[in-house]
């Protein structure tokens, strides 16, 4: 198989309006990709029909259920790197490009670099290992050269990967469906050998934009009761991803902090309290016993369906 250059897979659930602008800022890229995937989470035909009507030219792969990032990171990679793309970038719907030059300089980075490289993107940390907490990467480090090494490429950051560590079977984890799994890859191609960098001018200009030169510590604070769900994902998936990985040490912290956090959740209220401890000690349940819901719903996992691509 010869191998083709750039591919770019949008992973979408609901949401056509902002996917099509998410696509139309990846169309106006310096240096778009030869090929555009919608991974489509959607139990409809909604986000189909209106790229039919508006990108007829942009592939669309229907999943036939909510997949979720996870899910949909594995198909998309699987599908292109299958057709033989050398880089193939891992995006949200919600997720475009932050300069018209992003994809260009982030290529012209991989190229640069040589077989080693697994993955670029604009923002990324490295892991401390002892308490699975990723440490900020300062802007002094960023300033050093043209590129920095990381350990993890944040999923909403332009990720591009390369086709032949996706062969290799380095993918996301589907069963993870959300929370961790950009992480979880990430550590699979630190494993296998493979380097993962970021640009380091695109990143010192994001957190310019974002006025986000310097960070205070956040404070916690009470959650809006509607995404309690995201918790469940990230303690179930950040265990997982811990003792995966080896880092028993981070494994405990990590159980500790969240245990620590879910009964400190009652000083906003007993409801609120109550809520959130059972959402922890049901995400380390499950965890514990090997549990992984498609999604997490009171009717339980969700059958996934064969997906087709069109």
């Amino acid at each position: 198989m010869s191998e083709k250059k750039f591919a770019a897979f949008i992973v979408t659930y609901n949401r056509p309006d902002i996917l099509m602008d998410t696509i139309q800022m990846m169309l106006d890229q310096t240096r778009p990709p030869d090929k555009l995937l919608i991974v489509d989470n959607n139990d409809n035909n909604d986000t189909k029909n209106k790229l039919a009507q508006l990108y007829p030219n942009v592939a669309h792969l229907w999943v036939g259920h909510n997949s979720g990032f996870a899910g949909g990171g594995n198909i998309g990679l699987e599908t292109l790197a299958k057709e033989g793309y050398e880089w193939v970038l891992w995006a949200d719907d919600n997720d475009p490009p932050y300069t018209n030059d992003t994809f260009e300089k982030l290529l012209k980075l991989a190229d640069s670099y040589g077989s080693e490289c697994g993955q670029v993107g604009v923002v990324g940390h490295k892991i401390n290992k002892r308490t699975g907490l990723l440490r900020r990467t300062t802007n002094e480090e960023l300033e050093k050269g043209e590129y920095l090494e990381v350990d993890t490429i944040g999923g909403g950051m332009i990720k591009i990967i390369r086709g032949a560590s996706v062969l290799k079977g380095i993918k996301p984890t589907a069963k993870l469906f959300f929370g961790f799994e950009d992480l979880d890859h990430d550590l699979q191609q630190k494993k296998a050998g493979y380097k993962i960098l970021v640009h380091s001018g695109l990143f010192l200009d994001l957190r310019k934009k974002w006025n986000r030169m310097s960070v205070n510590r956040a404070r916690l604070g009470k959650k809006d009761e509607g995404v309690l769900w995201r918790d469940y994902y990230s303690i179930r998936n950040s265990l997982l991803v811990m003792v995966r990985n080896g880092y028993y040490s981070a494994f405990f912290s990590l159980l500790f902090v969240w245990i620590g956090k879910s009964l400190l959740s009652f000083k906003h209220g007993f409801r609120y309290g109550a809520k959130v401890c059972t959402n922890t000690f049901r995400a380390i349940r499950d965890f514990g016993i090997g549990r992984w819901y498609v999604r997490y719903l009171p009717g339980g996992p969700v059958k996934p369906r064969k997906y087709t691509q069109s």
